[in-house]
């Protein structure tokens, strides 16, 4: 068996870094739910976090011919993130600096930020209502950056085990926000990102 049949995410790689469309967008599918809870951890603002998911997935796209070199693509895609996100944070800032602060996306109505702060809030008790593991697996993937092989060695626990605990905490996150929503929109659009 061939290493490419053998890892199917080194194989999605190399198809992206060809040019494959359809792999591109299977690539949003599997990953953009991780980039989302990332942004959102930078930004605390549901929409601009959404934006900036598509902004970093064009920029993975436009740099793809390099995506055959990666070794680890969990760590690349937390790099890239990362980086992408806090260069729009030193904009947004500089941007106030200037005084364009019509421009900066994070300045929001007071009800736009009561709403933002009442979804994290919402967000915040989703994952400590989590079983001990459960909440383990979902922080230290969609908000510390680690892949998967690295949380089953911390916890002690097989990669299967991890997959398993990181789609249930994302479905009890889902029920959650989706039984206490006070505005379903939100909801709504976080429930159309895909599972992982």
């Amino acid at each position: 068996m061939s290493e490419i049949q053998s890892n199917p995410e080194r194989e999605l790689l190399l198809l992206v870094s060809r040019g494959d469309e359809q792999a591109f967008e299977r690539m949003i599918y599997l990953y953009s739910e991780r980039v989302f809870f990332h942004a959102l951890t930078f930004i605390k603002s549901w929409h601009q976090a959404e934006e900036l998911v598509q902004d970093i997935f064009m920029r993975i796209w436009q740099k793809r011919d390099k995506l055959g070199e990666v070794e680890n693509w969990d760590k690349y895609l937390f790099t890239v993130s990362r980086n992408f996100l806090i260069n729009a944070v030193r904009r947004a800032g500089a941007k106030f600096e200037l005084g364009e602060a019509d421009d900066v996306p994070d300045l929001l109505t007071p009800d736009q930020q009561h709403e933002n702060k009442e979804l994290r809030t919402l967000l915040d008790k989703a994952i400590q209502q989590l079983p001990d593991q459960k909440r383990a697996v979902f922080t230290m993937i969609h908000l510390e950056g680690a892949n998967q092989e690295k949380v089953a060695r911390a916890l002690g626990i097989a990669t299967r085990t991890v997959r398993w605990n990181l789609v249930s905490a994302m479905n009890e996150i889902r029920d959650f926000l989706h039984r206490h929503a006070v505005d379903p929109l939100p909801v709504i659009l976080l429930l159309c990102l895909p599972a992982i």
